[in-house]
């Protein structure tokens, strides 16, 4: 991972390009519902750990649909990801109002709890 550091007066700023980024949208209720009620193939669209296609993610108690990112992004690139969260949405969930903006968040991993018998 590379850093940059820039300091502009008595701030300094730290960039780093090895953490990935989040761009999606915050669940309601009847999307909630809609994601996790998918079956069949459409279920390999949306998974809470493998990030091919839309990742649910959490953030405090809400959570978010929408893809995460770890290479660099240029603004071409966001509007790119943007197009294609809302384009998967779009054909699980037809009948569903989407917004025309997403949401942009640095993702920090975490290590999961081993599953039961390991």
């Amino acid at each position: 991972m590379r850093r940059a550091f820039f300091r502009w007066g008595p701030r300094a700023l730290d960039l780093s390009d090895g953490q990935s980024i989040f761009v999606g949208l915050r669940l309601d209720s009847q999307l909630r519902r809609q994601l996790h009620g998918l079956t069949g193939p459409d279920r390999a669209y949306v998974s809470t750990e493998d990030t091919a296609f839309l990742t649910i993610c959490r953030l405090g108690e809400h959570e978010y649909v929408g893809k995460v990112v770890s290479e660099r992004l240029t603004t071409e690139r966001v509007d790119d990801v943007r197009r294609n969260v809302l384009s998967i949405l779009q054909r699980l969930c037809p009948d569903t109002r989407l917004p025309a903006n997403l949401e942009i968040f640095a993702c920090r991993g975490t290590e999961r709890a081993a599953p039961p018998g390991d």
